[in-house]
């Protein structure tokens, strides 16, 4: 026999002969194999089958059987379909019949019709998660789904949900924004970087952004500006990166002194 399928009929036979025990220590286990003597004397990897190459939730180091289930008092059980199990886990649960003595076979057998079947409702009822099942149905018997769902995600699309400086600005006289530019021409703001710059309005048509007085690139038409006040809030120059000079832009547009 394989060590993997050595270590399994020892737990299977303990677990066959103890139904009213859950779950067996890796010494009894140990034990087990000794008393079936398939091997004399026991193979030195039985230890390591039984405490991880056989364990399906633990990680793997070489093998990944998933033959044994540790509790968490370190006991351990059958491991049965349905079961937690490490991610990188995907070997046998069980012997293959061909490759087990047929004094053996008859353990296999009962392995598939009775155990996984009734240690199944066992583990569930066992399973503090799973426990957990309908909890509170109570409090949902007289609602509709849907219309619940429905309320939840009325206003998603509306970018002014939630945010009082967007809501306020949506409610300004775009005229009063601009007069707040005429205001401050000459006025130093800052980027996002901490660079101080300045501006000038010319006339009614749009904006310059300066540098220690000198002009920067091109001029910002009014209507750019009006547009760019539709994108608050905004996190940083790359949400303006459609418009000309947006570092600077950014700079305006987040300054309690133009959007109030």
């Amino acid at each position: 026999m394989l060590v993997a399928d050595e270590c399994w009929v020892a737990l299977a036979t303990l677990t066959k002969d103890h139904p009213s025990r859950p779950s067996f220590s890796a010494p009894e286990i140990l034990k087990q194999i000794r008393r079936e003597g398939a091997h004399m004397p026991m193979r030195a990897g039985a230890q390591a089958h039984v405490h991880q190459h056989n364990v399906a939730n633990v990680p793997p180091n070489t093998a990944r059987y998933r033959m044994f289930y540790r509790m968490d008092d370190r006991t351990y059980r059958l491991y049965r379909a349905g079961d937690p199990c490490h991610p990188e886990r995907s070997g046998k649960i069980h012997p293959n019949r061909s490759e087990l003595p047929a004094k053996y076979h008859g353990l296999l057998d009962w392995y598939e019709r009775n155990y996984c079947s009734a240690s199944r409702g066992v583990a569930t009822e066992a399973d503090p998660v799973l426990r957990m099942r309908g909890l509170g149905r109570e409090i949902w018997a007289k609602v509709d789904a849907d219309a619940y769902v429905r309320g939840l995600r009325e206003g998603w699309d509306d970018p002014t949900l939630g945010n009082p400086e967007v809501a306020n600005l949506r409610a300004a006289d775009a005229a009063e924004i601009w007069q707040r530019l005429v205001r401050h021409q000459g006025v130093e703001f800052k980027t996002k970087r901490g660079l101080t710059f300045t501006h000038r309005v010319e006339g009614d048509t749009g904006i310059w952004f300066l540098r220690e007085g000198r002009p920067i690139n091109m001029r910002l038409s009014r209507r750019e500006i009006e547009e760019a006040l539709q994108r608050l809030p905004i996190q940083g120059p790359a949400d303006l990166k459609e418009f000309r000079d947006p570092s600077y832009l950014y700079g305006l547009l987040t300054d309690r002194r133009i959007i109030g």
